[in-house]
């Protein structure tokens, strides 16, 4: 339920709810998925982003590095990318991501947002200079992350706007 529609009596009260971001994706085959409402806003993948990927999703320059998004940082069994806030992202709280694989199999990881190393393999969620999020999810292999064919994906975010 949105709540865009509610009233506050003022105005910086909205500015310090924590907002859900929910990205729901279907695994369609082994390392590809398809977002279950589209479009997101996202840039995702299993394996490493490039760094044109990159500026041209969020629109800047350099606002998250290739070495975040690396061969080494998005090694077996990770999940990442990033979203295209439009600078609206004033601060972001935390993450928790979880994969339901066919069979029912749930894996679920979780962090706070301390920020995404260069060529490491973490789950981590960083909040981007110009208000965008960059997030990576080690989901490790059970089940086995980049041999599944059908399941689903889904990253929450709780974010406080501008």
């Amino acid at each position: 339920m949105s709540d865009m529609h509610l009233f506050y009596w003022q105005e910086q009260l909205y500015r310090t709810q924590p907002r859900v971001l929910r990205l729901v994706y279907k695994i369609t085959a082994a390392k590809t998925v398809a977002p279950i409402v589209s479009p997101i806003p996202a840039l995702v993948s299993f394996d490493a982003l490039t760094q044109a990927g990159i500026n041209s999703q969020l629109g800047t320059t350099l606002e998250f590095t290739l070495a975040q998004f690396d061969a080494t940082s998005m090694g077996a069994d990770m999940f990442g990318g990033v979203i295209a806030m439009k600078g609206q992202c004033e601060k972001v709280l935390s993450m928790k991501a979880e994969c339901f694989s066919a069979s029912n199999v749930l894996v679920t990881r979780q962090c706070q947002a301390l920020g995404l190393a260069d060529s490491t393999v973490e789950t981590a969620l960083a909040l981007g200079a110009n208000g965008n999020l960059g997030f990576k999810v080690n989901f490790g292999n059970t089940p086995d992350m980049d041999a599944l064919t059908s399941g689903t994906i889904v990253i929450e975010i709780n974010w406080i706007s501008k």
